[in-house]
């Protein structure tokens, strides 16, 4: 029997070039069985990684989006939240969240405005404040990299690096289990920390209540712009179909791993993204174990 696709709120920016953000968000969610609504912060040409662009910003518009679709009943499954430009664009999220959130909404929030030891251009630490404070204590599931963690939870990226280089990871997950502990209290009963890199592999931590879990994923190439907006649509979908947490975090793990290397192969430029296109299918296919 067909039943109806689940809905899923999709608020980011649309770049016409570069796969990141909606432009593969999209794609991804649509393949899995989901309905993807988007909610576009910014219109670009291309992202921002190339030397120039052009942008247009939806800021003015993005309430009056909402209360349309507020007249029209709309009940959502999901909210994922991505990047956004200002401190207003975060303010009607968490508007668009407390409209739209029912008892049984998922809010995924991706709070990207880091990487690398550092915020990104134009960000400050009170910004972040202030999507701890708007976005992260409504949300059901937060999926931070490990710079943007640090951040959140005050600790010293130094700390975690100088972590890495020891023999052992015995101390290594012990802090990164302080810094969960950390995210769960701001509210989000689920925490994924991405991205941190050792010895070739990519490391998760996954929180699912009390439960904490590490995955190892060999890292196939190099980081690209959008593989984790990519990240958050597969996970976001596959919780919205029953999958597990830990299910989740492996098959999007699994997914960009595969991404990168069939880029790095077919000599993708970096600022190109991944070449995702390729292997759709396979997410789309519920035979096929990624």
């Amino acid at each position: 029997m067909i039943t109806q696709p689940k809905k899923l709120a999709v608020i980011n920016d649309l770049s016409g070039y570069g796969r990141c953000a909606l432009s593969v968000s999209i794609p991804v969610i649509s393949a899995l069985g989901v309905q993807a609504c988007p909610i576009p912060t910014a219109i670009l040409s291309n992202h921002t990684g190339f030397p120039g662009e052009y942008k247009y910003d939806f800021t003015d518009h993005m309430k009056p989006y909402m209360d349309a679709w507020g007249q029209l009943k709309i009940n959502f499954d999901g909210i994922v939240t991505g990047y956004m430009n200002y401190d207003e664009q975060v303010k009607l999220t968490a508007y668009f969240i407390d409209k739209f959130k029912k008892n049984r909404t998922m809010v995924f929030v991706d709070p990207a405005m880091a990487d690398h030891g550092r915020l990104y251009r134009g960000f400050t630490k009170e910004y972040a404040g202030y999507i701890r404070e708007s976005l992260i204590k409504r949300a059901t599931i937060i999926k931070p990299n490990i710079t943007e963690a640090c951040i959140l939870t005050d600790v010293d990226y130094g700390e975690i690096t100088a972590l890495l280089r020891e023999h052992t990871m015995r101390r290594l997950k012990a802090k990164l289990m302080e810094m969960v502990a950390k995210l769960r209290s701001y509210g989000p009963d689920k925490v994924v920390i991405t991205g941190i890199e050792r010895n070739g592999r990519i490391l998760n931590v996954i929180a699912d209540g009390d439960n904490v879990s590490f995955l190892n994923t060999k890292k196939t190439g190099e980081n690209r712009p959008g593989t984790g907006d990519i990240f958050s649509a597969i996970m976001a979908s596959s919780l919205l179909q029953g999958m597990s947490l830990e299910r989740s975090v492996k098959k999007a793990s699994d997914f960009i791993s595969c991404c990168i290397a069939i880029s790095e192969e077919a000599g993708v430029p970096v600022n190109e993204g991944v070449i995702f296109e390729k292997i759709l299918d396979k997410l789309a296919c519920t035979s096929y174990s990624i």
